[in-house]
């Protein structure tokens, strides 16, 4: 009898704790893809998004961690909300994911878009990256200063090249650049493209003065001769091969910026998906092939789980209002 009475005691408990945690019950549900999974990007081939998007197909497959395939679709177009809008027309299908960045959230206070945080599901982030400043290698501008000075003299004699939507981390970077140089933000001439690909072409063939794009899409055309990295507004230098890119503090602006680069996937995903997820994201994220795209890119791994990845974008929501605002850009 007393045998009898503690198992029921004990199944009594297991079944009270699925209740009161229902992220427990359903994650102890297996759940496995059982037709291709698609990643989305919300830009051109060639951009940074592209980049994060096709290493992280690469990791899957090479380290066989989808029992099916895994594909890569470019669904460019409103500072990524169409492919927000794609991936939710499959809504609560783990099948579907978007790699995506500061544009996730500043479309939303910008006015760009009515699409916020409450309708995806955060699965990781990945990495932080650098937003550099570059010119033609032709260029007269030799520096970050430079650039500064025409700024100061006339700010519609610079057309800047962002590989972001209004209010995304190029746009951003852009905005505080010219902000701390004294001058309107709302007054600089801006070129939107989609993607730093992109950027980068119109720079190299002089229809931009500068451009500010992610780090990854600059190093080869600097390492041609074709383009120079001026500046980057980050905290301090970084190592590797932008060593000897100056940072805007180091050239009279205080300013500090990077950006980051996030998986979501569409709204009301179950437990078990997010599950999934969070178990192939953590071993894709630890492969010696992520490791070697990280240093390749100029990234700056970073990874952080589901529920990392919700907590840190709710903070960078709080942290991005008031600088938009201060730029003149929130709606």
């Amino acid at each position: 009898m007393r045998r009898r009475q503690a198992l029921t005691a004990i199944a009594s408990a297991g079944a009270a704790l699925l209740v009161a945690n229902p992220v427990m019950s359903f994650a102890a549900e297996t759940w496995q893809p059982h037709r291709p999974v698609e990643i989305v990007v919300p830009s051109a081939p060639g951009g940074g998004l592209d980049l994060v998007a096709r290493t992280l197909q690469s990791v899957i497959q090479q380290e066989k961690l989808s029992s099916r395939p895994v594909t890569v679709l470019n669904r460019p177009g409103g500072g990524g909300t169409v492919s927000i809008a794609y991936i939710n027309s499959h809504e609560g299908d783990g099948h579907y994911v978007t790699v995506q960045a500061l544009p996730l959230i500043t479309n939303h206070i910008t006015g760009l878009s009515t699409i916020g945080l409450n309708d995806v599901t955060p699965l990781a982030v990945f990495v932080t990256e650098q937003v550099v400043f570059s010119v033609p290698g032709n260029s007269p501008i030799k520096s970050g200063k430079d650039l500064v000075d025409m700024l100061k003299k006339d700010p519609q004699s610079v057309a800047m090249g962002v590989s972001s939507s209004p209010g995304g981390q190029s746009h951003d970077a852009a905005a505080l650049v010219i902000k701390a140089a004294g001058q309107d933000p709302k007054k600089l001439k801006v070129v939107f493209f989609d993607s730093g690909g992109e950027a980068m072409t119109a720079l190299m063939g002089g229809h931009v003065t500068v451009a500010a794009t992610p780090a990854g899409v600059v190093l080869g055309p600097s390492e041609a001769g074709r383009v120079r990295m001026i500046a980057i507004p980050g905290p301090h230098r970084e190592q590797g091969a932008l060593a000897n890119v100056p940072t805007w503090k180091e050239q009279g602006l205080d300013i500090d910026f990077t950006t980051w680069r996030v998986l979501v996937g569409p709204k009301n995903m179950t437990p078990a998906e997010i599950a999934w997820w969070d178990n192939v994201l953590k071993k894709a994220t630890a492969s010696p092939e992520w490791a070697t795209a990280v240093k390749r890119n100029l990234w700056t791994a970073d990874y952080k789980d589901s529920a990392q990845t919700r907590a840190f974008l709710q903070s960078e929501q709080a942290r991005l209002t008031p600088l938009l605002g201060d730029l003149g850009l929130a709606r």
